[in-house]
């Protein structure tokens, strides 16, 4: 065989191949070989571009641009597949009529222009040019039975999509011109009609749309998969929202003695430190300190002992004593009343009467707490005494039997008179008397002052709490001090949360957020990588839930002002009415569970951060949120979210009224009745946003539920009607490989649903060419036995790229997507290899295997792989010409003995027992669908029927009577 790209080729091989010989070719190459058409007058003969002649004449432009008939034409018009027929166009039909004028004959094209010449005009009609002009596009693929081999026009599934497709790597792609019935003689060329500058315009629209598109579609597959661009819309998006945190402005300062023009509302709920009040309740704390007065309960033994020390030394002083004696008396004598006091009692003998009186005295004076000054003692209250000596401290109420020193000394006086003594002696000994009185009650005042601060120091700044919705002064009221210094306070910190250091503190926690939110999906995508844009979805989901949030909040907080009835008129019990679980019923339904809590770990501090950090409505947020991902058992159909909603609902009440007993006293009944409701209704709204949103989401990101499961699962969807309709055993072999995932996968706990519905998927591509399956062909019609197994094999490969294309076309899941080329995998066409090994110019060195291998990838989850052991099994089990148990048993071991020991299930999760027991769910399943009937009694189906003539029926038969269904 030439090597490709030669002309000179046998029949059925295109001219472009892949380098090397015996190389397999491209899918849009099977294509008709026609004769040259007659060139126009003044065209170059030899070598021209439309030259037949010259060396790659087989193969020159006209070759390939080609009319081709309309799948509505009739079977009288199919001809034969060989390359070397002569063009359909030239042949003449019954009656001497051309092809051109038949009936049949497809509509003109609205999308074909006029052919340009190279001076950029139309060409006049009549004058003959190509029919096909080229654009830059991809071929077209091998069209179904009834384009006969040919290149097929592209399949329309839009009117966009029926003018144009995306430039491809394989080349161009050919349109038809419009053409009409062309003269006597001419075959290959045909007059062009008059301009149509309708159709031009149509075209150039069609092409700008799918350029648009396909632009649109890159640019929102960069932004699904751009990290930062989600980080930037998260920071930008969500810090306004949870760090503005008031509804209404700040309410207007008024001085003290204004008058309020309206009600002064508070419009968010704040708390601050109230510093006058502060103050009056720290100077309460610190007079209520008791002074500290030291009891010295010696001092009447103290003075006493010095008075009699003092007479002693006196008494005993002689002349002649010792140096010591005399130094001892001279401090007695130290001041002028112990000098005068010596001077009375040495001039009465030193009297023991006047010795015992002035002690008398003494005692009398002592029996009286005596302090320094009445200033320290206060008037009224009780008084703190502390014995030191003792070690005991005590409190007494009588301060005023405290006598301050002056008036003491005065009553010892009083007292010494009273005692007997002479106006002599009172005058003698008086004035030593009042020095030995001292007070024996001394004020304390450093550790009086130690504890009046220490009392200061343990009070808490007072915190006045100003709750949403307050009336801070009603309308005409005057604002009095207190007044006014509590709206001031309230505006001030107003403004300190809005500070710049509160923004960065709030940025910088948000940062750490998402962070672990990237963190964790690069976590969870190393072992679920069905998931693509994860992080896309959870960041958008985060952002939709506050923005419901913030928006119900403003709702109620606007909403009270309708009411002024108790208790639809206090905001604060609206509260529990904010669909708090949106979020995470969202995420739980798109993903699961497990990423449903973890949602709820992210949310939970930016809506603490939100709400103030209202503990109760915080609490409740938990158990809303987890009720919301546990409450979902499945989502099979749409009125799932309904259900979780009711359930979520329950959950709601019985939250709130946890909440509301936990302090120990429940609110009012028409309170708690109200936010019980409100509780209900929560739940009820996540419902009904989650049924709203939940279809966008899905269709944004291209999302895999259940519940499209099961809408693409209906069989007469689109594409499946083509299916059955084109290629009905194709379709049937969709069906029962369905049946056999399906199976397969309960048993081994992979997505059963997601098996049977890919099933009915996987083989669209055999849409372009049924007729080129085994499935489809008629008795004795193989289309293959014309074809070299090079060719057929490259056929037959094609539906995978193909049915991927038109899969995609038809807006199917990604994941369904992905089935159809790892169905195949890699895997050996292995029919046509072995043919091409026995054929005659076949050798194992021109017979290359990867020739004849699928492109793949293998299958990468156990859904595929179970997928490709279904398809290769069903596939086997019909050429079984006795199925039997037993049979059944040893081809499904045999089949998958050959996709282990090719190594195609390498990168599926798939382990040897999943293995084993999807073996047995095919023996069962195959079993059933392939069982034995008993024999009809009567009837012989190996016999040809005979149907008698007409009018041979006997009178004793009656004739075969025909009923209608509904008559």
């Amino acid at each position: 065989m030439p090597a490709g790209g030669g002309g000179g080729r046998e029949a059925g091989v295109p001219a472009r191949r892949h380098g090397g010989e015996g190389r397999s070719v491209l899918p849009a190459a099977v294509r008709r070989a026609v004769p040259s058409p007659r060139p126009r007058s003044g065209e170059r003969a030899n070598g021209a571009r439309g030259d037949r002649g010259r060396p790659s004449g087989l193969h020159a432009w006209p070759h390939a641009q080609q009319l081709l008939r309309d799948p509505g034409r009739g079977a009288e018009y199919d001809l034969r597949a060989d390359e070397d027929v002569p063009h359909p166009s030239g042949e003449q039909l019954e009656g001497g009529h051309h092809r051109g004028c038949d009936a049949g004959r497809p509509a003109a094209r609205a999308d074909v222009r006029a052919h340009r010449g190279a001076d950029g005009r139309r060409g006049r009609v009549g004058h003959p040019v190509p029919l096909f002009r080229r654009i830059r596009c991809r071929p077209a693929p091998v069209g179904p039975e009834h384009h006969q081999g040919l290149r097929g026009l592209p399949q329309r599934t839009s009117a966009s999509q029926g003018r144009a497709r995306e430039a491809g790597p394989d080349g161009p792609r050919l349109i038809p011109l419009r053409c009409r019935t062309p003269r006597a003689g001419v075959k290959s060329h045909v007059p062009i009609p008059s301009p149509d500058r309708r159709s031009d315009s149509t075209s150039g629209r069609g092409l700008r749309l799918v350029h648009w598109r396909a632009r649109l579609h890159t640019v929102r597959a960069r932004l699904y998969d751009s990290r930062a661009a989600w980080v930037a819309l998260f920071l930008l998006v969500t810090t306004p929202i949870v760090a503005a945190r008031r509804l209404r402005p700040d309410p207007p300062v008024l001085a003290s003695g204004s008058i309020a023009i309206a009600d002064i509302v508070a419009p968010e709920t704040r708390e601050f430190v109230d510093d006058v009040a502060t103050r009056e309740v720290r100077e309460a704390a610190r007079s209520a300190v008791r002074p500290l007065f030291d009891l010295d309960g010696r001092a009447l033994a103290d003075a006493t002992t010095s008075a009699q020390t003092t007479f002693d030394v006196w008494r005993g002083a002689r002349p002649g004593r010792g140096a010591g004696d005399r130094v001892a008396t001279e401090m007695t004598l130290a001041s002028p009343a112990a000098r005068r006091a010596r001077d009375y009692l040495a001039s009465m003998g030193f009297d023991s009467g006047a010795e015992n009186r002035f002690l008398r005295a003494l005692r009398t004076v002592y029996e009286r707490r005596i302090v320094g000054s009445l200033s320290l003692v206060p008037a009224a209250g009780r008084l703190t005494l502390r014995d030191a000596r003792a070690g005991r401290e005590w409190d007494e109420e009588t301060p005023g039997q405290a006598l301050p020193l002056d008036e003491a000394r005065r009553m010892a006086l009083l007292a010494l008179r009273d005692a007997g003594a002479t106006p002599r002696e009172i005058d003698a000994l008086g004035p030593l008397l009042q020095d030995l009185v001292t007070p024996n009650m001394v004020f304390d005042g450093a550790l009086t002052e130690a504890r009046r601060q220490d009392a200061e120091t343990r009070v808490e700044p007072l915190i006045v709490r100003i709750p949403e919705r307050k009336i801070l002064l009603r309308r005409g009221e005057v604002a009095s001090e207190g007044a006014a210094r509590i709206l001031q306070a309230y505006v001030r910190e107003g403004s300190a949360r809005r500070s710049p250091g509160r923004m960065v503190g709030t940025v910088l926690l948000l940062g750490l957020l998402v962070l672990f939110m990237l963190r964790y999906v690069a976590f969870y995508r190393k072992t679920q990588r069905h998931e693509r844009h994860l992080f896309a979805l959870m960041v958008l989901v985060t952002v939709i839930a506050l923005t419901v949030d913030r928006g119900f909040l403003w709702l109620f907080d606007h909403l009270v002002d309708s009411f002024r009835v108790d208790p639809y008129a206090n905001p604060a019990l609206y509260r529990f009415m904010v669909p708090l679980a949106t979020g995470a019923m969202l995420i739980t339904l798109l993903v699961g569970p497990r990423v449903g809590v973890a949602f709820t770990l992210f949310y939970l501090p930016l809506l603490g951060m939100m709400i103030g950090f209202d503990l109760p409505l915080l609490v409740y947020g938990l158990i809303g949120n987890l009720a919301a991902v546990y409450g979902v058992t499945g989502y099979r159909k749409r009125t799932a979210p309904i259900k979780a909603g009711l359930v979520l609902g329950a959950v709601n009440t019985a939250a709130v009224l946890a909440l509301l007993a936990l302090p120990g006293t429940l609110p009012p009944v028409s309170h708690l009745v109200f936010q019980m409701t409100c509780g209900f209704a929560g739940g009820v709204l996540v419902a009904v946003l989650v049924s709203f949103l939940l279809p966008l989401l899905e269709s944004t990101f291209n999302i895999l539920t259940d519940v499209r499961l099961l809408e693409l699962s209906n069989l007469d969807n689109t594409l499946l009607r083509r299916l059955a309709v084109e290629a009905p055993g194709s379709y049937n072999h969709s069906v029962i490989v369905g049946t056999l995932a399906e199976a397969a996968a309960e048993a081994v706990g992979a997505n059963a649903l997601f098996c049977r519905v890919a099933a009915y998927y996987h083989d669209v591509g055999k849409l372009l060419k049924p007729s080129y399956f085994i499935e489809n062909q008629r008795a004795g019609d193989n289309r293959h036995d014309r074809l070299s197994p090079h060719m057929s094999a490259l056929v037959i490969a094609s539906h995978v790229k193909e049915g991927y294309e038109l899969a995609k076309s038809y807006g199917l899941p990604q994941e369904v997507l992905d089935i159809i080329p790892q169905h195949h995998g890699t895997r050996t066409i292995n029919y046509f290899y072995q043919k091409a090994l026995k054929s005659e110019s076949g050798t194992s060195e021109d017979v290359q295997e990867s020739d004849f291998r699928y492109p793949g990838p293998k299958p990468q989850s156990k859904e595929a792989a179970i997928f490709m052991l279904s398809d290769s099994i069903e596939a086997a089990a019909r050429t079984l010409e006795d199925p039997s148990p037993a049979r059944f048993k040893g081809l499904i071991r045999k089949i998958v003995s050959d996709v282990v020991l090719d190594d195609q299930l390498d990168q599926s999760d798939l382990t040897f027992s999943d293995l084993e027991r999807a073996e047995s769910a095919f023996l069962r399943t195959l079993s059933s669908i392939y069982h034995h009937r008993i024999d009809y009694p009567g009837f012989d189906f190996e016999k040809t029927a005979e149907r008698p003539f007409r009018g041979s029926r006997t009178h004793e038969e009656p004739p075969p009577t025909f009923k209608r269904w509904g008559r």
